[in-house]
């Protein structure tokens, strides 16, 4: 059950992949970050841990939508205000990142050194969100780019691994690509640096 405080606990992440990922915006030395679906703040709060006092950190999210959860609001908005007050300068949306709104809003305050793309896994999503967000930092990263398992009934499909497989050889001339995988037929993040960024 969700509690108001449950981006303490509830990362939504492989907790292997996560700590790794931590270290690469570490020693990146990242210093401004959007997230594309943060859910109840988990990945969001352990990443604000090795981001300087001060750093930008943006979050969109829609709760109650098809990746969303009706009982995550609530937590989301009590991690984006607890990161307030250890002094980031944090913004949350809550809509759809597709919305035109949204986008000209979280437009307002790029650049950003990392995005983090974690919302509507079908693939026109992730898509849209790529094509709004994706060029905004320095590096553009994907959640579930390594995800091969049949989809359960009246689900929606994850669909990244098809659009990762096609960023990877598309942008291979101008860009770095990394991964960070530890689990079979799950999860995994994806990472694309921007030579000229």
């Amino acid at each position: 059950m969700a509690t108001a405080h449950s981006y303490l606990q509830k990362h939504q992440q492989h907790v292997a992949e996560l700590a790794k990922f931590v270290d690469f915006v570490r020693n990146s030395k990242i210093e401004s970050y959007l997230e594309i679906g943060s859910k109840f703040g988990g990945a969001l709060w352990a990443v604000s841990n090795v981001l300087p006092k001060g750093a930008r950190i943006v979050s969109v999210d829609l709760p109650n939508g098809h990746w969303g959860r009706s009982d995550s609001e609530l937590s989301l908005r009590n991690c984006i205000d607890q990161l307030k007050r250890r002094g980031f300068d944090a913004h949350l949306f809550l809509g759809d990142s597709t919305a035109q709104p949204i986008i000209e809003a979280v437009q307002k305050l790029a650049p950003f050194d990392c995005v983090f793309i974690d919302a509507n896994h079908t693939e026109l999503y992730v898509r849209k969100d790529f094509a709004h967000y994706g060029k905004l930092g320095k590096y553009c990263c994907f959640h579930d780019i390594a995800w091969n398992n049949p989809t359960p009934p009246k689900r929606i499909p994850i669909e990244v691994p098809k659009v990762w497989k096609e960023f990877k050889e598309l942008y291979r001339n101008e860009a770095e690509i990394q991964e960070i995988k530890c689990d079979v037929n799950h999860n995994g993040i994806g990472i694309i640096y921007w030579k000229q960024a």
